[in-house]
């Protein structure tokens, strides 16, 4: 046996050896997190994109109403003010432009109203009144946090309302009437999906007094009344954006 075969061989060994470790030691290192440091988690990169109002949308919802109702008694010329409560069932419709983070649109909304009461006047009658309906045609301004918006709005109301007068020899029809008058609101809307919105808000609505007749036969003609009503809905509505 030559040892310069030998030795030669060995040498060749060495230098492959090395040559596979050095490979190796980057690719290691690379994987090796410093002493007293955590390792950071890959993520996928996604980022949810941002929400936009911007769009057409119809909803529908339920709430209460409350308020009062000035009843000026066109048989007596009483005054009486009842208390009003009741269920509400609404219906809305609108569109919203964005600009940057501000949101502006316009709203109309029908709302069924089972808001009723009644109350004693000084001559002794109770007059009652109950609201069949409200509706609103508003401007709606807001500013958006991505899917969450503070809004606030504005516009004309209508309402149509029946009123009763019961007296001591029975009770009697006194008018149903319809309204016009202003109000005002807001409320916040959160996007739960791409296209489902989900809000609470609050309106107050008010009517100025409406000239109320009592036409029986008891009186030789018309005595004049009247009737005003101030109002607050309170809504929770869900609302599909196209």
């Amino acid at each position: 046996m030559k040892w310069g075969a030998v030795t030669g061989g060995v040498l060749a060994a060495l230098a492959s050896l090395s040559a596979s470790l050095s490979a190796s030691v980057p690719a290691r290192a690379a994987d090796m997190t410093p002493v007293g440091q955590r390792a950071i988690p890959a993520t996928s990169g996604y980022i949810p994109a941002q929400f936009f109002w911007t769009g057409f949308y119809l909803g529908a919802g339920v709430g209460g109403g409350w308020g009062t109702a000035t009843l000026i008694d066109p048989i007596a010329a009483g005054t009486a003010s009842p208390s009003l409560q009741g269920l509400l069932v609404t219906g809305i419709g609108g569109i919203n432009f964005q600009i940057s983070s501000a949101v502006i649109g316009v709203e109309g909304d029908f709302t069924g109203s089972w808001a009723k009461g009644s109350a004693a006047d000084s001559a002794g009658n109770t007059l009652m009144n109950s609201v069949f309906w409200t509706a609103t045609f508003t401007g709606r301004v807001g500013w958006a946090i991505d899917r969450l918006l503070i809004y606030g709005k504005g516009g004309v109301a209508f309402d149509y309302d029946h009123n009763t007068a019961t007296m001591p020899g029975g009770s009697s029809d006194l008018a149903t009437i319809g309204h016009v008058g202003w109000t005002v609101g807001g409320g916040v809307e959160y996007a739960v999906t791409e296209h489902w919105t989900g809000r609470i808000e609050y309106d107050y609505l008010t009517f100025a007094n409406k000239s109320l007749f009592y036409q029986g036969n008891t009186l030789p003609q018309p005595v004049g009344g009247g009737v005003s009503l101030n109002l607050g809905e309170i809504k929770g509505i869900m609302a599909y954006k196209f």
